[in-house]
């Protein structure tokens, strides 16, 4: 046992004469932090410019409908827009009634099939809240949010109950007027003639 311990003091005492020995070469240099002001880089915008550009993009999406560009979105915002405005003027029509059930399933659909989608299949992110971010994203638009003002009109005139969407989506199609369905069932004529009488 005292020829081991002999010899890693050996080994101990080598090393150190090894590392004092190469260092007293270079000098016996010592790291210095010193703190030095920020330089100012091009390719990085000032707080002025950053807080400018977030008004503009702010100002942009107040003034304009534009959406993300994607075309099958863009035909299912289409179809929406036109199912929520003609709930708002007909919505004792069954046929209209259908309509906006239809295109609100099919809108809230697009959304869950990004949201939900199978990690890594399709370019779908791994963590779930990349795949929630990517899905809010796309569907938060300037265009969406106006869009999901008119749902919310349509949607607060009642006669649209979470039983008329597919168990799958029930949860969630709500949210995009942030509008719930009446609690207790309402018939929408009813709701629409008392507005038009009391106007």
């Amino acid at each position: 046992m005292s020829t081991f311990r002999f010899g890693l003091l050996a080994i101990s005492v080598f090393l150190l004469i090894f590392v004092g020995g190469s260092w007293a070469k270079r000098g016996f240099p010592v790291t210095v932090y010193t703190i030095q002001p920020l330089k100012p880089d091009a390719r990085i915008p000032t707080f002025e410019q950053a807080v400018k550009e977030g008004q503009r993009r702010d100002w942009v999406a107040s003034k304009t409908n534009q959406s993300d560009g994607n075309i099958e979105r863009d035909k299912l915002r289409s179809d929406l827009l036109q199912a929520a405005n003609a709930y708002k003027l007909s919505p004792c029509d069954d046929t209209v009634r259908k309509n906006l059930v239809e295109a609100l399933s099919n809108y809230t659909s697009a959304w869950h099939a990004m949201a939900w989608c199978t990690p890594g299949v399709n370019a779908c992110p791994q963590s779930r809240d990349q795949r929630i971010d990517v899905a809010a994203a796309a569907f938060k638009t300037p265009a969406d949010l106006s869009l999901h003002n008119v749902v919310g009109e349509a949607v607060e005139i009642g006669g649209i109950y979470r039983s008329d969407f597919p168990k799958s989506i029930q949860n969630f199609v709500f949210q995009w007027g942030h509008a719930s369905p009446p609690d207790e069932p309402r018939e929408a004529c009813l709701i629409a003639r008392k507005a038009a009488s009391q106007q």
